[in-house]
């Protein structure tokens, strides 16, 4: 159209990047809020992927933990006070040191004596569980109760050989 003027085409490419200039100035200002509004929803969407992935995390070595305590407990000529010891090593081993370890077999209360052969052995492992980064934002909207704890349990059960 404007192959032979060139004084119409160069008024015609002014006017349009006046139009450009215009329309990026107003975008960049609504980039500037889109992001201000996203961020902050992705950051803490972020984080909470992080935080439950570690709780999951801990909830694994806890539930090896109690197997390999009750493994430890179903040996021959095996203790309480051992199989207790090994879950408990199992559990400092990821830095865990605030767990409760119970060991059941139905024979002589005392912690050095063993179950009889064909007795079920049951190792429960529980530990408390604070989120780290999500739990003090959370307690901001909550009153007395604190959400960001959770108890991790876990029972393994098998039979003394």
């Amino acid at each position: 159209m404007f192959t032979r003027n060139r004084t119409a085409r160069r008024l015609y490419s002014r006017v349009r990047s006046r139009a450009r200039r215009r329309t990026r100035l107003g975008e960049a200002g609504q980039a500037l809020v889109e992001v201000a509004i996203a961020l902050p929803i992705l950051l803490a969407l972020l984080v909470g992927i992080f935080e439950f992935a570690r709780a999951y995390n801990v909830q694994q070595v806890i539930t090896n933990a109690a197997r390999e305590g009750a493994r430890e407990g179903v040996l021959p000529s095996t203790t309480q006070l051992q199989a207790e010891t090994r879950t408990e090593n199992r559990l400092a081993d990821a830095n865990i040191v605030s767990a409760t370890v119970t060991y059941q077999c139905p024979g002589p209360a005392s912690p050095v004596a063993t179950c009889d052969t064909g007795a079920t052995v049951v190792v429960t492992v529980t530990v408390p569980y604070t989120f780290r980064l999500i739990g003090p934002v959370l307690s901001l909207f909550s009153s007395g109760v604190n959400p960001g704890t959770i108890t991790l349990s876990s029972t393994a059960t098998m039979r003394k050989e």
